[in-house]
């Protein structure tokens, strides 16, 4: 389950990477691509949660993902309201709520990969 919520995740990169570009280069967003990118995000860490809730052991690479996961989103919400019409959010903020989950990526991917 571990590799499809990975997958998952890596989907949700996909779409913010995309929505980055579109900040970067042609200073505006796309709403339906973020809530897009956050639905996937949202339901990739649904089933991270319920993964760590069902193994009988502790694994501190996931966990550690998990709370690196719900930062990158708190940071999402904070992006959502920083929005303002179609202009692009600050991309210091963007870069922020990337690094978290692109972190949380890595720990997730080498949780996957020692277990």
């Amino acid at each position: 389950m571990i590799l499809y919520i990975i997958l998952l995740f890596g989907v949700a990169v996909g779409f913010g990477l995309f929505l980055t570009v579109m900040g970067v280069r042609y200073q505006r967003g796309s709403m339906a691509l973020g809530l897009t990118h956050a639905g996937i995000a949202i339901v990739a860490l649904a089933m991270l949660t319920v993964q760590i809730f069902r193994e009988a052991t502790i694994h501190m690479f996931y966990n550690d993902a998990a709370i690196l996961f719900v930062m990158a989103m708190a940071g999402g919400l904070v992006l959502l309201a920083l929005r303002k019409g179609t202009e692009a959010p600050p991309m210091v903020v963007v870069g922020i709520h990337a690094v978290m989950a692109l972190v949380a990526l890595l720990l997730l991917i080498v949780g996957y990969t020692h277990h």
